[in-house]
């Protein structure tokens, strides 16, 4: 009976195990359907706007507990784009970004907090020009659904849209250049993302979301 009982406990410890570790589940960040897109001051004046057009990553997220899910992204520094090709050339070398010796710009949440059912704050360390500093982002998920069955290739998968935004202080990360006195660029770059998260656990290699822009000669969406 003594035995009996141990192998129950056993059982038990080993299946809340389970439950506790499939807490976190896996989405996937749409590649056609996501974008990375940033803002700055110039001499008081327009604002200089760009994006980003290569980034990537991951989200393990628990819907129980928001605060026991992580998220990063990763982005390439190189990709930066304000469709200016001089100053995107002058914003990649050592004076702003040194994209040659700090490539990628990383961000890796520490903590979520949820301050309704569809809004909250992202918490966590960016990493850039080798220089990890904290950073905030609001967020809001702006619908959720399935798609539709007659969307080709989309095979009915979940998918959840978000719009978050936050402020980065470029000094926090030694980018201290001033191209001259009087007319300096803007010392805090507003962040502007939007992506589409799909569950592409089950879908076929045919599927669109999932799959494009990470499998090699995969034909992208239409929409």
């Amino acid at each position: 009976m003594k035995h009996l009982k141990t192998m129950a406990l056993a059982s038990s410890l080993i299946f809340a195990t389970t439950i506790a570790q499939a807490e976190q589940q896996e989405w996937t960040l749409d590649l056609g359907h996501a974008h990375i897109g940033w803002e700055i001051d110039h001499m008081n004046m327009a604002n200089t706007v760009g994006r980003f057009n290569e980034f990537d990553g991951t989200f393990m997220i628990d819907e129980a507990d928001p605060s026991n899910s992580e998220i990063t992204f990763t982005i390439q520094a190189a990709s930066i784009d304000s469709n200016h090709v001089g100053r995107d050339n002058h914003v990649r070398n050592a004076d702003y970004l040194n994209v040659e010796k700090f490539p990628e710009i990383t961000f890796t949440s520490t903590e979520v907090q949820m301050l309704t059912p569809t809004k909250g704050t992202l918490v966590g360390n960016l990493e850039m020009l080798g220089v990890a500093a904290p950073v905030e982002l609001d967020f809001e998920m702006v619908n959720r659904r399935t798609y539709p069955d007659f969307i080709p290739n989309y095979d009915e998968v979940e998918v959840v849209g978000f719009h978050a935004t936050g402020g980065i202080k470029r000094l926090d990360h030694g980018m201290d250049f001033i191209a001259f006195l009087g007319s300096p660029t803007g010392f805090e770059i507003t962040l502007d993302a939007r992506f589409d998260l799909v569950r592409c656990e089950g879908a076929p290699e045919s599927n669109v979301p999932c799959n494009w822009g990470r499998v090699a000669g995969f034909t992208g969406p239409n929409e």
